[in-house]
């Protein structure tokens, strides 16, 4: 237990202290390719953490409050271990740790993981190494590396690389891999990060075929979007002004129309509009009902059937349906929100159109859920919905805007002639922007005070945004830090 406890905090000193990297988490670098060799091409989830810093990033920590006393308070639990971190862990840094998972679930065996390291100092992880005898046994070599078992967990050294996996067969897989082929290449690494920062902080990466293969994935492989997902990635980066966070799904795995994409494709954002610290918006948000449409589809058949028998039945009597108003949906839904009431609306190209069919629906409303809600027709035009269990929405029209929300109607018009704002750095057909300082104080029950004030004082804006191709989704997120 004490063995596994100081490699767990040995890594949690690698990961703190060597907050803010920029130069030495690139897999184009030996020692980075080294280490994900160790990794198996076909694994849902490798991560590497980088073990370097930069002046921006460390600014950036630096500014966070009590992380420096976290950081004293593991380097006084390593020296009760009998390690002192300045001589015998800072020393190792420089290349990034990788980390990664085996895939065992197909047979019912558990998920096991591997990782890999290239020191920066080989007689300094020797003499790391010393210091947790005698819990270190020495099992003999494998592949030119010295393996060991701590505990139920395994370890190797080759040099100054230092392998460790879950159990002694997942180790003696990851050390044949190195020496033989069929690990994470320079290749896999630079396709995963296609367009993406490849020099982040964390970056985590992985193949989806083998988990889209299992049984269990069958009725979503339906979907062909779904069935086009090959591998994904993401990046985390820091400076002194915040984190980004990068993100890309590969859908190149099958040929896709624009029409199978789950949000409208191009860079083209949509407005943003109100003044709530919580926006969203999408442009052509009928591109999203076309796509859970579809799914529905093809996954559960019976119950889409019943959906289309519940619609056909009020479009023999009123000449309309649900899909009618959406239809007619064709500019960019907004969403905004303070943590207490929500409130949306998107612009109709046909008012009259939306007006009279909405009259139409309230008096079916078997065509809005499968379990009818209750609808009360309120001044103005407006209806409030109420389904079971839940509070009641109002809709309405206003002007050329189809708004609704669990506010009040006099709420709904105003926001409906809130003039529309660019969604300023957004790159796709979906975009966010967070104002988390005044989330976090409308959502307290009673005042910050202390480190939590000091942090929320810290926070700026959260934005971000997605954009589709048929090969590939990718977006960003970025949290400025005051």
């Amino acid at each position: 237990m004490r063995r596994s406890l100081i490699i767990a905090i040995v890594a949690a000193a690698a990961l703190v202290a060597g907050c803010g990297s920029s130069k030495s988490s690139s897999a184009s670098s030996s020692p980075a390719t080294t280490a994900l060799s160790y990794v198996p091409a076909n694994s849902p989830f490798v991560l590497t953490a980088a073990t370097t810093s930069n002046p921006g990033g460390q600014a950036l920590v630096n500014r966070v409050p009590n992380l420096a006393l976290a950081e004293t308070a593991l380097f006084a639990k390593l020296r009760q271990l009998g390690i002192d971190y300045n001589a015998d862990i800072r020393p190792l840094f420089g290349n990034p740790i990788v980390g990664g998972l085996v895939l065992r679930g197909a047979n019912g065996a558990p998920n096991q993981f591997v990782a890999a390291w290239v020191t920066k100092d080989q007689s300094k992880l020797d003499a790391l190494l010393k210091k947790l005898e005698p819990g270190l046994q020495k099992q003999g070599t494998r592949d030119g590396a010295t393996v060991y078992s701590l505990g139920q967990l395994a370890l190797a050294t080759d040099g100054a690389t230092l392998v460790f996996a879950s159990t002694q067969p997942e180790l003696n897989a990851a050390l044949d891999r190195h020496a033989h082929g069929g690990g994470v290449t320079p290749d896999d690494y630079a396709t995963a990060f296609t367009g993406l920062s490849q020099n982040g902080r964390l970056q985590i990466f992985g193949t989806l075929t083998q988990v889209l293969s299992m049984p269990s994935a069958a009725k979503a492989q339906s979907v062909p979007w779904v069935a086009g997902l090959r591998g994904y990635a993401a990046s985390i980066n820091e400076s002194s002004t915040g984190l980004t966070f990068e993100y890309r799904l590969d859908t190149s795995g099958k040929s896709l129309s624009e029409s199978d994409l789950p949000i409208a494709s191009g860079s083209t954002a949509p407005n943003f509009a109100g003044a709530a610290p919580i926006v969203a918006a999408v442009r052509d948000p009928a591109q999203i009902f076309t796509f859970a449409e579809n799914a529905e589809r093809a996954t559960n058949p019976a119950q889409y059937q019943r959906f289309l028998k519940r619609q056909a039945a009020v479009r023999a009597k009123t000449g309309v349906d649900l899909t009618s108003l959406i239809k007619l949906a064709t500019g960019d839904l907004i969403v905004d929100s303070d943590t207490h009431t929500t409130i949306g609306r998107v612009q109709v190209s046909d008012p009259a159109a939306a007006k009279t069919t909405m009259a139409k629906l309230a008096a079916h409303p078997t065509a809005i859920s499968r379990k009818p809600p209750v609808i009360k027709r309120l001044p103005g035009g407006f209806y409030a919905i109420k389904s079971p269990h839940s509070k009641a929405v109002t809709v309405g029209v206003v002007g050329n805007q189809l708004v609704a929300g669990q506010a009040t109607p006099a709420q709904l018009r105003s926001f409906a002639v809130a003039p529309p704002v660019p969604a300023t750095g957004a790159q796709g057909a979906v975009a966010f922007k967070i104002a988390l300082a005044d989330v976090v104080r409308l959502a307290s029950k009673r005042p910050l005070t202390g480190i939590g004030a000091t942090v929320v004082k810290m926070l700026g804006d959260l934005t971000g945004w997605a954009s589709a191709s048929t090969s590939q989704l990718t977006g960003n997120a970025t949290l400025t830090v005051k």
